[in-house]
C-alpha cells in the first residue's frame, strides 16, 4: 500500500464524484475518479488503487459486473459500494462476492471513513 492511499471513486454523477473526491482529500486520501467503469478499467493496473469506491447502477456496466471483472484481474482490491436505490438482491450479491460495505446515498461520512480504514487495513495484511 502506497504511503498515502489512492482511492478510486467509480459515478456517473459527477456531482457524486467530485463529492467524494473532495470528502476524501479531507480524509488526506489521494483520489481518482473515473465517469463509468470502462474508463476505470482503461486506467487500472493491478497495484495502482488501495481501494474502489463504485455506484451500483451505472449505464454500460453497474457496479456488480465491475466487481467480477476485478475479481480476475485484481482479486484484493476492496470494493465499498453506493447507490441511490435500497436493492437487497444487489446488496446481498456485492457482499457475497467480497464488497467490504454496501452504503445507501446519501452517504454518512463517518460511516465511509470506517470502512475505507478498514479495507486498507485488510489489505495490507494481504
Amino acid at each position: 500500500m502506497a504511503l498515502v492511499p489512492v482511492i478510486a471513486v467509480v459515478d456517473d454523477d459527477a456531482s457524486i464524484r467530485d463529492a467524494l473526491a473532495e470528502l476524501l482529500e479531507v480524509f488526506e486520501f489521494k483520489c481518482r475518479v473515473f465517469e463509468g467503469p470502462e474508463s476505470f478499467l482503461a486506467a487500472h493496473a493491478q497495484g495502482q488503487f488501495d481501494c474502489l469506491i463504485t455506484d451500483l447502477n451505472m449505464k454500460a456496466m453497474n457496479g456488480l459486473q465491475l466487481q467480477q471483472r476485478l475479481s480476475a484481474i485484481d482479486p484484493g482490491l476492496p470494493v465499498i459500494f453506493i447507490s441511490a436505490q435500497s436493492d437487497s438482491a444487489a446488496r446481498s450479491n456485492a457482499l457475497r462476492s467480497g464488497a467490504v460495505a454496501f452504503l445507501s446515498k446519501p452517504i454518512n461520512d463517518d460511516v465511509l471513513y470506517r470502512y475505507i480504514i478498514s479495507a486498507l487495513n485488510g489489505r495490507s495484511s494481504d
